[in-house]
């Protein structure tokens, strides 16, 4: 009703003039509900009545209510309801903002809020709102440009690009211009708020600015402005985090004025060498010394320093590949500074020295650095070390512990947990000083942060140094630590636990360090007991006790003897029956179940069998897993005590969980019946024939059986025939198995006939020779009689194949039979034949490889299996253990030279099968004999066939594997890389596969080559749309085209994101950008998909290099999604266009996270109207519950 509208919104805004304040107050509460729902007129009118309070230059209570309710009525309003107030309430801000300073300063408050939240719709505006504004920096009121500095920096994010560079320049002249040090400063901080604001468009100014703000920082006049100097080193941080591209040719000489400016305290007379600080640990300090000749409340320089500091973090934190830079010319700087007499500072030091830290830790330019073989580049601890003076640092912090400030200590331990974690340990040298300082710290007078950093800090240096001496230090350490289980506060006594956990773990010489300490022991059990029993606490103390409670057990349980073993067993098998505590009571059962004492827990096996046996009926994974752990455990150590109706109650639980739905679990089933069967045979082996072998069967049906379930069900096999346990004998398992394919409804797979051939074969391993050497027969007779059915051949082809890779079966004629499958078999069928030929080679090698050698010579119509029998052979051989080059030759029977002869005649093939397979063949032998594979391979790759040059490259993927020969192929990978310059596509897209394999796989081995100037280049420009590799094609009436560059620029786009995943720092992010954004309009959809997928993680990666082209690469996201499938598209057309939409939407809303992304207009745009799409925002709807917006894995080439 807009009468009652009227009506209402006049009797507000009457009270707003109320001369009682509580109803004023109330007023302006109730402008937000009614903002939200009246109409524009009345929405106009609160505007309208609310600014006006705000111009009132008599009453300071109204612009109090006028600012009040504006700001509340700012908060509400939406893009729809914003302009109609804008267009009251902006001309009145207008006004304001030239009158008296106490009116001007509400207007510019309201005026910022605006410009935050709707500068994109006040576009009219913006240019008289900065003629407005700008004068003002330099009023000589101190409030005025504070809060005119922050609305510009607002300004700057709306601003269109002329105007935004008109602002950057009248700022700059002014600043060049002005004499006054107050009017600079606040041009500086007005600057370094634009860089905070929209520092991806400062970043060109960048080469004008940095200079002219170091000679503010270098003049003698403002050698003593405190604030001068803050503002621009704050400014210098702002532009190391927003402006990450423009900044890197000024970042060495920010380094250096962070450095000179960390040491600025004019007032303090430090003339001390920095050496001379590392005072010996053994000296006392004098808690009550005062560190310099000088102590004033006025003394400002400490705001300096911290800005400082904030700016060398500011570098360590976001330029990794700097790494060996800052550890040479900033990590000495910041020991020295832990001397710092402020404590603030002292604590932005530490931090920034914990940055570095970190930085060392997940970053491969400090082995890089360090190492001088490149094959050996890897993340290491001890190049860490070799560049860290750890003598130095422990020196330092050690020094710093001693410090009465209860802060500081806390840093140095939060360092001192860095360090270890770091280094993976390193500090056992300095353990006899570490210790006494840790005691204090955990003393029972101590704060309760600085207690549970310092045992969290003793926890990890127990973890890290298990065989370091602590035996002296239990003595000191242990009644603090005790007391500390029984602190009152959660915190402290859950990881005083912990602690108690990992010094019953440590050991010495071998045997447990508080084996012979039983007065020790004993207290600490008590300690630990009492929290163990206890009801009320929280429920990390209750985990902690209970974990800590099986670590004692398991190792000290013969220190503690029957008596407390008594008291504590039901206790845990009460917390065992918890459901906030069962899991972790499993583990602790399974820990003690694993102990080498053999702990007699005879009083509670029967119930905890029977409870892991209930649990593996609920519907928890997590506990179902733990279950099974545990059950095996405990049927692994104390058998003896389960009786055969818990035997049996457990044996039908496990019946459902043999599933293909959940082969983890499957996996940890048929573990448990193994170690059943083994442990108790006559007791189980019945059981697990009746419960599980059925399941079993059934399971071999699926072609989804791998891995670990798959070797668990050979396992269980072979475990059943060697029980000889009667009723399930080889004999009776065998037909079992041979009788799957019989009772399986449909033909199987290919991987569900290998799965059962895998567990014939360790049916027969298990068996005495002479049954197996018959049940061979037998299989030869079947295959060969003509009548046999396929499916039946198929598997005992697995089967001889899967046999004759552990035994020599040269004595059973088996080639005729095989060369029989080969050339008048089905398909099918000739492919097993092959796979078991070559897997009878690997039993045999001597007597088989040369029948192989001479088939392939001889059959050409049959050469690709033959080589296919080849390929399993060598790919066999690959996975043995003891891999060397200088027995390669040896482990392929002697017959390596004719292998490779053989080989490479085949390289040039026509057909691309034989060469893929020949490919694959000398890459996998380049795993096994390096030395005498890759020269080969060099030269191939300098043949004038293109063909022979492709396979030559494309073997390298198959070499470049976890067990490369890095050595080898370190001396050689840039000539096979350089073939992706070839000038034939074959050569390129293969030299393409073996890029991406290497930096997938051995990412070291290639970052000598990325540093080249050739490669990268290269990479980029295969991601380019190429019109002469497109060519068309008649088909009859219709002409179709086919770019033959497709290809290319997939395998182009996947290198590119291998290489972001794996040596990023090798990258120019700029280029990378550069050549990826011309792929978010490729003619392809799937390459659009693959570059909108990879700009998703860029975007995640490096959000504020992406932010500098947001409103470029909105341009093909937008065309994307406006654009609508025809009338006359198939379905299969629109399910094609529907999904490149998703992909789009997907990019979209991680684009839209970053942060700021807000300031960039065009994208902004972009975003708002496809919220305004029913569509495309329940497409963005779904896509951030589906996947909360995060980038999408690319899909293979």
């Amino acid at each position: 009703d807009g009468e009652m509208e009227r009506r209402v919104v006049a009797i507000i805004l009457k009270h707003l003039e109320d001369t009682g304040t509580d109803v004023k107050q109330q007023a302006v509460r109730t402008i937000a509900s009614l903002a939200r729902k009246v109409q524009q007129p009345q929405l106009e009118e609160i505007a309208d009545k609310l600014a006006t309070h705000i111009l009132n230059k008599t009453d300071e209570e109204k612009r109090d209510i006028g600012s009040i309710g504006l700001k509340t009525l700012v908060g509400v309003l939406t893009q729809q309801t914003a302009p109609a107030v804008l267009k009251r309430v902006t001309p009145k801000l207008q006004q304001g903002i030239a009158m008296e300073a106490e009116v001007a300063h509400y207007c510019l408050e309201i005026l910022n809020d605006l410009l935050k939240s709707f500068g994109m719709i006040m576009s009219r505006d913006l240019a008289s709102i900065q003629s407005g504004i700008l004068p003002m920096l330099s009023s000589p009121v101190a409030a005025t440009r504070k809060r005119v500095s922050t609305c510009v920096a607002s300004l700057a994010i709306c601003a269109p690009d002329q105007l935004f560079v008109t602002l950057i320049g009248s700022i700059f002249n002014n600043i060049e211009a002005s004499r006054n040090a107050d009017q600079i400063r606040t041009y500086i901080q007005t600057i370094a708020g634009i860089s905070r604001s929209v520092g991806h468009r400062l970043g060109r100014e960048l080469k004008r600015i940095i200079p002219l703000f170091m000679s503010f920082c270098e003049d003698d006049k403002y050698k003593e402005d405190t604030e001068m100097l803050e503002n621009c080193l704050q400014a210098f941080e702002s532009f190391v985090l927003r402006c990450p591209k423009e900044i890197g040719p000024h970042l060495d000489s920010i380094i250096a004025t962070g450095i000179a400016f960390i040491k600025h305290d004019p007032n303090y007379a430090d003339e001390e060498d920095e050496d001379e600080d590392l005072m010996d640990e053994d000296e006392p300090e004098d808690e009550f010394s005062d560190d310099g000749d000088y102590s004033g409340d006025d003394d400002n320089s400490w705001k300096v320093r911290t800005a400082a500091v904030k700016c060398l973090g500011a570098v360590i934190r976001t330029r990794p590949e700097m790494l060996t830079q800052l550890y040479e010319r900033v990590l000495p700087v910041l020991m020295a500074r832990f001397r710092e007499r402020e404590e603030i500072v002292k604590m932005e030091v530490f931090s920034a020295f914990k940055d570095l830290l970190r930085q060392s830790q997940g970053s491969a330019d400090v082995v890089d650095a360090m190492d001088e073989d490149p094959p050996s580049l890897g993340r290491s601890s001890a190049s860490v070390l070799r560049m860290l003076d750890v003598d130095r640092v422990v020196k330092v912090v050690l020094k710093q512990l001693k410090d009465k400030s209860f802060k500081t200590k806390e840093k140095c331990l939060e360092l001192l947990r860095e360090l270890i974690a770091v280094l993976n340990g390193g500090l056992g040298a300095y353990l006899n000083a570490l210790i006494p300082d840790m005691e204090r710290a955990i003393d029972k007078a101590a704060k309760t942060s600085l207690k549970v950093e310092a045992l969290t800090c003793l926890c990890a240096l127990l973890e890290k140094h298990p065989g370091a001496d602590f035996t002296q230090h239990v003595t000191k350490l242990g009644p603090a630590v005790i007391a500390s289980v029984s602190d009152c506060n959660y915190k402290i006594s859950a990881v005083a636990l912990r602690v108690c956990g990992r010094l019953t773990l440590c050991t010495l010489n071998g045997k447990p360090l508080l084996a012979a300490s039983n007065p020790f022991v004993l207290n600490m059990y008590t300690a630990v007991f009492s929290r163990l029993s206890s009801q009320d606490q929280d429920l990390e103390v209750k985990e902690a006790a209970i974990v800590t409670t099986g670590q004692i057990v398991s190792t000290l349980g013969d220190v503690l003897g029957p008596e407390n073993l008594n008291s504590c067993l039901p206790v845990m098998l009460e917390r065992l029956r918890n459901e906030t505590t069962r899991v972790t009571s499993l583990k602790a059962l399974s820990t003690i179940a694993r102990s080498e004492l053999k702990i007699d827990v005879s009083s509670i096996s029967s119930d905890a069998v029977l409870e892991c046996s209930s649990f593996l009926r609920k519907n928890d994974r997590g506990l179902k897993q733990a279950a099974l752990t545990t059950l095996t455990d405990l049927v692994a150590s104390y058998s003896g005590s389960i009786s055969a109706p818990l035997y049996q109650s457990v044996a039908r639980e496990l019946a459902a969980l043999v599933t293909d739905a959940e082969l983890h679990l499957t996996h940890l089933v048929l573990q448990l019946c193994v170690c059943m069967v083994r442990c108790a045979p006559q007791a189980t082996t019945p059981l697990v024939q009746q419960f599980v072998l059925p399941r079993s069967l059934l399971l071999l049906q699926s072609p989804l059986l791998q891995g670990p379930a798959r070797a668990s069900l050979r396992s269980l096999f072979a475990t059943l025939a060697a029980s000889a346990v009667p009723g399930c004998g080889f004999q009776q398992l065998l037909d079992e198995l041979l009788g799957v394919v019989k009772a399986a409804p449909a033909p199987l797979s290919r991987q569900s006939l290998s799965s059962i051939a895998q567990c014939i074969s360790s049916l027969c391993g298990a068996v005495p020779p002479e049954q197996r050497t018959q049940t061979l027969q037998g299989f030869i007779a079947q295959l060969s009689d003509p009548g046999a059915p396929e499916q039946a051949k198929l598997l005992l082809l697995h089967a001889v194949g899967e046999i004759g890779k552990g035994f020599d079966l040269s004595g059973f004629a088996l080639e005729k039979v095989l060369m029989a499958a080969l050339l008048e078999g089905s398909e099918d069928t000739k492919a097993a034949a092959s796979l078991a030929l070559g897997s009878l080679a690997m039993g045999a090698t001597r007597q088989f490889l040369p029948y192989i050698l001479q088939q392939v010579a001889a059959q050409t119509e049959i050469r690709y299996l033959l080589l296919q029998a080849l390929r399993q052979l060598i790919t066999l051989k690959t996975a043995e253990e003891g891999k060397g080059s200088s027995e390669g030759g040896d482990r392929m029977g002697g017959e390596l030279p004719r292998v490779l002869e053989l080989l490479m005649g085949q390289c040039g093939a026509e057909d691309e099968g034989v060469r893929s397979m020949v490919a694959e063949c000398l890459g996998r032998l380049g795993l096994i004999c390096p030395a005498e594979v890759l020269p080969r391979l060099q030269e191939l790759v300098k043949q004038e066939h293109a063909l022979t040059r492709a396979t030559a490259v494309y073997a390298l993927k198959f070499t470049i594997t976890d067990k490369a020969p890095m050595a080898e192929l370190a001396g050689c990978i840039a000539d096979f890389l350089a073939l992706i310059r070839d000038g034939e596509i074959v050569v390129r897209k293969a030299a393409l596969t073996a890029l991406n394999s290497s930096a997938h796989n051995k990412p070291p081995l290639i970052r000598p080559v990325l540093s080249s100037d050739w490669l990268l280049p290269a990479l980029y420009g295969e991601t380019a749309y190429k019109k002469e590799l497109v060519r068309t094609v008649n088909l009859g009436p219709f002409q179709h085209k086919v770019d033959d560059g497709a290809e290319l620029r997939k395998l182009a786009l996947a290198c590119m994101d291998t290489l972001l995943d794996k040596s990023a720092d090798k990258l120019d992010t700029s280029l990378f950008l550069q050549h990826l954004q011309a792929r978010l309009s490729d003619e392809l959809d799937d390459i659009k998909q693959a570059a909108y997928q990879l700009l998703s993680k860029l975007a995640v990666r490096e959000p504020f290099c992406v932010r500098e082209v947001l409103d470029l690469v909105s341009e093909p996201l937008q065309a994307v999604l406006s654009k609508r499938p025809k009338e006359s598209a198939s379905p299969q057309d629109i399910e094609r266009h529907n999904e490149l939409q998703r992909s789009a939407i997907q990019t979209v809303v991680v684009l839209h996270k970053m942060p700021e992304s807000s300031t960039c207009l065009k994208f902004q745009a972009m975003y708002d109207g496809i919220l305004q799409d029913a569509k495309l925002k329940a497409l963005v709807d779904s896509v951030s519950t589906d996947a909360d917006g995060t980038a999408p894995p690319m899909p293979p080439p």
